[in-house]
């Protein structure tokens, strides 16, 4: 199956009846399944947008195999001489969690299903964390996790990713830090740390923690820990567990970890998977319908 990356504004695709070669894969296009928000392909108009690309294809390359990342298949960067065309040919993937979430009305999951989902990105996540240096996916978020035709929850969307883990001091690095952060991550996942560059903090790949806690929240109560994305509430760590559905205490436990506002206080991914009895699961869950 095959699937092009939208990036940028709508462009006419004109791809219908065309044969393509993408890397070394010859794509008979008959139709287009689906589009995305901008478009079909991706417009490289600037270097910024270029190099966002080439690092989503480099992270994916990496990651290539693991059965919780979408698979990219092949990919090509044409020039088409001001601008550049990058076509990626990735795992088709039908359904995303917030489909999924959006579908089932007040039907909450049980907690073995939230386990379940939860636990196919934290391998995924666990296995950016655990490179070197460790990758921070910075966009964990409900719409980035689409469900694969083996049953299996698979993480996408890698353009954002950093390795630039450090503490920004000087107020030109914060604007430069800032304008990334604004443009490259979501408001509702976004860590404290991340809102406020004037704490001085570490940003790390713990913001992926704070981004998980947030996810494993919306998961469990088919809602944002924090009402209208407000950044003071997200900068005090302030939100309330509901009194229903009522979970078990290993879950409610890892989400108040998860989202402490230091990021010092949060677990690192291996102990967040230590907390959830990992080996355990892992052996006990397999694939839950959803």
């Amino acid at each position: 199956m095959w699937r092009f990356k939208p990036f940028m504004h709508k462009e006419p695709a004109g791809l219908e009846g065309r044969s393509i070669d993408v890397g070394t894969l010859k794509i008979q296009v008959k139709n287009v399944i689906a589009e995305g928000g901008f478009s079909c392909h991706i417009i490289c108009n600037d270097e910024e947008l270029l190099e966002l690309v080439m690092k989503e294809i480099s992270v994916m390359k990496l990651l290539r195999g693991h059965p919780n990342v979408v698979t990219l298949y092949a990919h090509a960067i044409m020039d088409l001489g001001r601008t550049k065309e990058a076509l990626l040919v990735m795992e088709y993937c039908d359904k995303s969690l917030v489909t999924v979430l959006d579908s089932r009305g007040a039907g909450f999951f049980d907690e073995k299903q939230v386990l379940a989902i939860f636990r196919d990105v934290c391998t995924a996540v666990f296995a950016m964390h655990t490179l070197s240096p460790p990758i921070a996916h910075r966009d964990l978020k409900a719409e980035n996790l689409l469900l694969g035709p083996d049953g299996l929850w698979k993480l996408c969307d890698f353009g954002s990713t950093s390795t630039n883990h450090k503490r920004f001091e000087k107020p030109e690095e914060m604007g430069i830090e800032e304008d990334i952060i604004r443009k490259h991550t979501t408001p509702a996942y976004r860590a404290p740390e991340m809102w406020d560059l004037f704490r001085r903090e570490l940003i790390n790949e713990k913001v992926d923690i704070w981004a998980l806690g947030c996810l494993l929240f919306r998961i469990c109560y088919f809602k944002s820990a924090f009402d209208g994305e407000s950044k003071l509430q997200i900068l005090n760590g302030n939100y309330r567990i509901p009194e229903l559905p009522n979970y078990g205490s290993s879950i409610t436990d890892l989400i108040r970890d998860m989202l402490q506002a230091s990021p010092d206080d949060r677990p690192d991914i291996t102990q967040a998977s230590a907390l959830l009895d990992w080996p355990f699961i892992s052996m006990n869950l397999g694939v839950v319908s959803c």
